[in-house]
């Protein structure tokens, strides 16, 4: 059984779980920019998706820059800042259009906007981490020498 451990421990991908834990702090720190944004300015009055748009934008923000910085370590790369940021900027568009849905959907049945929006944005990490690895922050191909 010890013989059986140590070869399962060898096959595990750890930088990839150290990758996945630094997007999921990065995450979890975006999440509250966004919950908090949107809770802020739902209280100033403004309306329901435009409240959802500024908030995941603001929290995209964040995630952005501490992934591509942090957890993707594009930083020798920052000639692929813009390729990587139109890349990001469709997936943001693309999980804004679902989450705005899923919300203005689950608002309407009488739940808390707050706790919606708070399950509605975390329901999708996986996803985004799946695509931000393999198309958003893809290592750019190294020439042949």
């Amino acid at each position: 059984m010890n013989g059986s451990l140590m070869k399962l421990m060898r096959r595990i991908n750890w930088a990839l779980i150290k990758q996945f834990l630094q997007y999921g702090t990065v995450g979890m720190m975006a999440l509250g920019v966004d919950v908090g944004t949107f809770t802020v300015v739902r209280a100033l009055g403004l309306d329901l998706v435009p409240a959802n748009v500024l908030a995941r934008l603001t929290g995209a923000v964040a995630a952005y820059t501490g992934n591509f910085l942090w957890t993707f370590r594009q930083t020798r790369h920052m000639a692929g800042w813009l390729q990587s940021s139109w890349r990001y900027a469709a997936l943001w568009v693309g999980v804004t259009l679902v989450s705005t849905l899923l919300l203005g959907v689950l608002t309407r049945l009488g739940l808390n906007e707050t706790y919606c929006k708070l399950g509605v944005e975390m329901t999708m990490p996986f996803l985004n981490f799946v695509l931000a690895r393999l198309w958003v922050f893809r290592a750019a191909k190294q020439p042949v020498q």
